[in-house]
């Protein structure tokens, strides 16, 4: 899903007369006191720190973020961490070290980088008792004079005839059972043992048992009216070492196979994606990874087994999630660990978006040339964004930045340009950012069916303090390259939006923006259909409750208004700004692994009880009210 891998926060004030520093295993803050009110040239008055200690990984979109009250400015940022930051970490074997052996000895050896792993609670499948039975409905939660029931909102309008209603998960996320059934090691399986990488110190051994218990949860959903559900397939369960001449797992290939089988037969459409951020481990091990012009092949290779496997079964597929918040991960720990040589922390961002778009566009022409049945494309994540300041050309220009090295990094080549947004190529030297040859820009552009965008939130952009020009020039500033700030209040101080829980800092909802944003992206990056491929919220503090605090938990009004919201402007979307949106995917499915938050940030619109032995899941009043809204 599209979220914030990890943060650091500076609190900054004008006119700074004390400072207290404080640090923790995720965040620097810094606190200053200070005099005076902003006004609308605020940020041009703003000392930004040259130094300071990094810490963990990057922000999804790369992107630095500022807001600003009456009373200080605040920067989120994500400057890149480096292995000497952290001197206690093993190493890992140089890249390359390790040899290509697919033996049952190969792949323990590929194991013993990770360690000892869980064992799961339940290791065959569960079949469940069908249909589900619905528990009551929760009572209306505010009074009819102060809010409407779904079916009152907008009640003529309607979504169009096959729009896709559906939830949404990933592999990593939801499925445990990492080691079972001859699945290899993923990066994310090492990453989240690394020390300060997971907040609250869990992994995804276990999580949500997904792998083991898909029917339930399949039947689950079901019950709720849901009619789709995007899911990703695990790279290292088909190919336990993932390259193009290593064996196939049969066993993953069967087990998928069953997932798929289990959603046609509740008539819940399937919609998959191959790789949502966890390569296998044995990849980066052998190579480096997605930083190596050797994914490529190896990565077609995968889908192509896919395709084959599944085909008819499937039909609309996407070939990689939020492209761009992966390969803004590379140059950070723990990730810049496992560069290859000649790549390091600051170019493996962008040797990861070229060899990726390569790869997109390879197994999208193996799609076509396979006559699979379907369609095809990838998951964008982010905004374009608006000018803080509606009146100053270096916030038009700062939106434009934001757009390119966000969305446009991926969607100007595929959907208009077969090529790298201009901003980028005159930025970025081609040591940097490859370029693309004529025939290769020729591969790459019209690989994408539709249009899919993970649209959390909508924020506005400004230049930093020192200009855009002044930062593009300098290497070493900390917002280069994108070169722009990411702004969550408007002029007088104001939030765009209510605030997600503390975990999840860079999520605020923006209902409101929801019609401009997708005016944009249908303008920017036109095709006959979009989806709303993720959005979602995180109900503030609901991970801090415990499972005695169910009927609290159940409870999550935010998360509940925010769907609401969102939906109702997707609709006007539809009806009033003629956007083809036909489908909609609230992330997500139940409460999971997310990523650097762990299992403490939780965006499931059910509950996972961790403690119980049976992984026991219950409905949230979120469930309900979308469940409500497609009925109507």
């Amino acid at each position: 899903m599209y979220l914030s891998l990890s943060y650091t926060t500076l609190f900054v004030c004008l006119y700074c007369v004390e400072v207290v520093y404080s640090q923790d295993a995720s965040r620097t803050i810094l606190n200053a006191s200070r005099t005076g009110l902003p006004s609308s040239d605020v940020v041009g008055s703003i000392t930004i720190p040259t130094t300071f200690t990094s810490v963990s990984s990057v922000e999804a979109s790369s992107i630095f973020s500022l807001t600003s009250s009456a009373s200080f400015i605040i920067i989120t940022a994500a400057p890149t961490s480096t292995a000497s930051s952290n001197p206690s970490i093993a190493p890992f074997p140089p890249v390359g070290s390790i040899p290509r052996d697919y033996s049952p000895a190969g792949l323990a050896r590929l194991w013993d980088l990770i360690g000892p792993v869980e064992i799961p609670p339940i290791t065959t499948t569960v079949i469940p008792q069908t249909p589900i039975a619905l528990p009551s409905p929760p009572p209306a939660l505010y009074p009819s004079f102060f809010a409407v029931t779904p079916k009152d909102i907008l009640p003529d309008l309607k979504f169009p005839k096959g729009f896709l209603f559906g939830v949404a998960s990933a592999a990593y996320q939801v499925e445990g059972a990492v080691k079972d059934e001859g699945k290899g090691p993923s990066v994310w399986d090492w990453a989240s043992r690394q020390p300060g990488v997971i907040v609250d110190n869990s992994t995804a051994d276990v999580v949500d048992l997904h792998y083991y218990l898909y029917k339930e949860d399949v039947a689950r959903i079901a019950a709720l009216g849901v009619n789709a559900h995007s899911f990703s397939i695990s790279w290292a369960r088909i190919f336990p070492f993932g390259a193009a001449d290593s064996p196939v797992n049969q066993e993953g290939i069967d087990h998928y196979a069953d997932v798929i089988a289990t959603h046609l037969e509740s008539n819940v459409t399937p919609v998959v994606t191959l790789f949502h951020w966890d390569p296998p481990l044995a990849l980066s091990a052998y190579y480096g990874g997605f930083a190596s012009p050797n994914i490529v092949d190896d990565f077609i290779h995968y889908a192509k087994t896919v395709f084959t496997a599944y085909n008819g079964s499937v039909h609309t597929w996407y070939t990689f999630n939020e492209p761009q918040v992966f390969c803004s991960g590379l140059g950070s720990f723990p990730f810049n660990l496992i560069l290859p040589n000649g790549v390091n922390s600051s170019n493996a961002q962008f040797q990861c978006s070229y060899y990726l778009l390569k790869a997109h566009a390879g197994a999208v022409k193996a799609f076509r040339e396979m006559h699979i049945t379907g369609e095809i494309a990838f998951k964008s994540a982010d905004y374009v964004g608006m000018p803080w300041r509606t009146n100053n050309t270096e916030d038009v220009d700062a939106v434009e930045r934001h757009a390119a090295f966000g969305i446009g990094i991926f969607a100007d080549p595929v959907y208009t340009t077969g090529d790298w947004p201009q901003i980028l190529k005159d930025t970025l030297p081609p040591d940097y950012l490859p370029r693309f040859t004529q025939e290769e820009s020729k591969e790459i552009l019209g690989t994408a069916d539709f249009f899919a965008i993970d649209a959390y939130r909508t924020y506005w952009n400004t230049a930093p303090p020192e200009g855009i020009g002044a930062c593009v020039k300098n290497l070493s500033d900390p917002l280069w390259p994108s070169c722009n700030l990411e702004v969550m209040v408007d002029l007088n101080g104001w939030a765009s939006g209510p605030a997600s829980d503390p975990l999840t800092p860079w999520l605020q909802a923006t209902p409101q923006f929801l019609r401009t944003s997708f005016k944009e992206y249908h303008r920017r990056w036109p095709t006959p259909k979009i989806y709303l491929s993720e959005f979602g919220f995180t109900q503030p503090f609901e991970g801090m409750r415990t499972p005695a605090e169910l009927f609290q938990i159940t409870e999550d009004p935010e998360r509940t208004n925010y769907y609401m919201t969102y939906l109702s402007e997707l609709l006007l979307s539809i009806h009033e700004d003629g956007i083809p949106v036909e489908g909609a995917f609230a992330w997500a499915i139940m409460d999971n692994a997310e990523w650097n938050s762990g299992l403490s940030a939780r965006f499931g619109i059910q509950y996972v009880n961790y403690s119980s032995p049976n992984l026991e899941r219950s409905y949230k009043r979120s469930a309900f009210a979308l469940c409500k809204f497609m009925a109507f």
